[in-house]
């Protein structure tokens, strides 16, 4: 006997952990891109140095974009989760 009979619980966790883990990357990479700017460093990517604001929001959007891949590997987790609770 499963202990949730439909997996809506499951279901709306993942939208939950999509959306957090999206927040999350984009506040990790914009206060740590805006201290090493504020720092005097000079963020540097492949080997091409972005200074200013253009190296902030580029990492910025790398580290949002990360939060967001893992973010939507645990929703799949989690929709299967709920798919199996349903049946």
């Amino acid at each position: 006997m499963p202990l949730i009979k439909d997996g809506s619980p499951y279901r709306k966790a993942a939208l939950t952990v999509l959306k957090y883990s999206t927040l999350i990357g984009l506040g990790l990479g914009f206060g740590v891109s805006t201290l090493s700017f504020l720092s005097g460093n000079v963020i540097s990517i492949n080997g091409y140095a972005l200074s200013g604001w253009y190296g902030v929001w580029s990492v910025t959007l790398a580290l949002g974009l990360a939060g967001f891949c893992f973010g939507l590997i645990w929703a799949l987790v989690f929709k299967a989760i709920g798919e199996a609770a349903r049946r």
